[in-house]
């Protein structure tokens, strides 16, 4: 336990029983905790943040799988001329993010509707491969939120041996 005295706590609430929360904001408080709640503050409180993360990058995830959703309807009818030049290229700069100068000034003639096409073509690729780098982010941070948890458990399935065991030396 002195050893705790003199260690920074890297974590800032630990709820033992689900109940009140006890603020840790450094080794003063964290004294009074046995190392299994300690351990499993720290874990808890990693694997909260990790969730959190997680839910944050999936609702990215979303947002960019509704935002190349819209992108391929619009490519669509760029590419056959049905669709409403204005709103097309409303969506390509104000969404999209492609630069106004590089768009036709209409999409009347096959020429300036593959220039049109190919520039969000080009934003959907990168897009694309956003995600995929996204995807891998989140399997990252789901495995590390698991891993926190099975640390936790594990640290309370071998303290109850370990209690299991003295509890038997004892008769």
């Amino acid at each position: 336990m002195s050893s705790i005295s003199i260690t920074e706590v890297a974590v800032n609430r630990y709820a033992p029983d689900g109940a009140d929360a006890i603020n840790l904001y450094g080794t003063a408080t964290a004294g009074s905790l046995t190392l299994a709640q300690l351990v499993q503050a720290v874990c808890i409180r990693s694997a909260a943040v990790l969730e959190s993360q997680s839910v944050a990058k999936m609702n990215a995830m979303t947002a960019d799988s509704v935002k190349l959703d819209d992108a391929a309807s619009w490519l669509s009818k760029i590419a056959d001329g049905s669709a409403n030049w204005t709103s097309a290229k409303n969506f390509l700069v104000n969404v999209m993010g492609i630069d106004a100068s590089t768009l036709p000034a209409d999409i009347l003639t096959y020429a300036r509707r593959m220039q049109a096409a190919q520039a969000l073509q080009g934003k959907m690729d990168l897009l694309t491969r956003t995600q995929q780098e996204q995807m891998v982010d989140l399997q990252t941070l789901v495995n590390r939120r698991d891993l926190a948890f099975s640390t936790s458990s594990n640290t309370v399935r071998g303290l109850g041996n370990s209690s299991s065991a003295n509890a038997a030396n004892f008769l």
